[in-house]
């Protein structure tokens, strides 16, 4: 009896302090929206030392080229963000064009629906190709 109240205890404590941690981080994160409104990217980051680096960040438009140490933040350069480049969806659709070079296929078979489980682990013909390497692999 004396054992399940001390785990009762420490199990409420335990409680009692994971509410006041979370109550806690609650708050400051509530007291850090300064910038809530600014779009921020860090494109890349290079060590140019121990404790210093090169960052080059993109924010609301403009690209800046910034330096920091242990201690300082300091702006490089500044200028306006490249645009970005086009979503690779986009890229299909114009690689599927007469501009994209990529020219209709000649083949006039019927194509099949592709199969829902075409290349997972569940289809069949991923085990058989599993197979085929192995057995190539052992000479079977």
């Amino acid at each position: 009896m004396d054992t399940f109240l001390l785990i009762l205890r420490v199990g409420l404590a335990l409680a009692v302090v994971m509410l006041l941690l979370w109550m806690a981080q609650k708050k400051l994160a509530k007291g850090n929206s300064g910038g809530a409104g600014v779009h921020l990217d860090v494109v890349s980051r290079r060590n140019v030392g121990q404790k210093a680096s090169v960052v080059m960040v993109d924010a609301d438009g403009m690209r800046f080229l910034l330096g920091v140490t242990e201690h300082n933040v300091s702006v490089l350069h500044s200028g306006p963000a490249p645009e970005p480049e086009p979503a690779f969806s986009a890229a299909l659709e114009y690689a599927g064009t007469a501009d994209g070079l990529i020219q209709p296929s000649s083949d006039k078979r019927p194509r099949s629906e592709p199969n829902p489980l075409s290349g997972s682990i569940l289809s069949p013909k991923t085990w058989q190709q599993a197979w085929a390497a192995v057995r190539k692999g052992f000479n079977l």
